[in-house]
């Protein structure tokens, strides 16, 4: 029960970061029902946490998730294959 509590607050802590407009591991970020969506995961991946552990613990292990998915999130985009924005087939003046 702890490891399925723990991988909804992920999956919450991705769609809450994914639907943030300054986010940049997508190229457009996800509509507000989205975070909404995550919030609720949140919330659900906290309460199995309080049936499954001790009140503290929960409160713990719920709270260093959303810490270490939130520092390391922003550094998935530096894996990413790096795509040009502008494509162009040539930058020389044929003058």
């Amino acid at each position: 029960m702890k490891i399925i509590a723990v991988m909804i607050c992920l999956i919450g802590c991705v769609l809450i970061y994914c639907s943030h407009r300054n986010q940049n591991l997508l190229k457009q970020h996800l509509p507000k029902k989205y975070a909404v969506t995550g919030l609720f995961l949140l919330i659900i991946s906290v309460v199995l946490l309080f049936y499954s552990v001790p009140k503290l613990v929960a409160i713990y292990m719920w709270s260093m998730t959303l810490i270490a998915v939130w520092s390391l999130i922003p550094f998935v985009a530096l894996f990413k294959k790096n795509t040009p924005h502008e494509t162009s087939a040539s930058t020389k003046n044929s003058t």
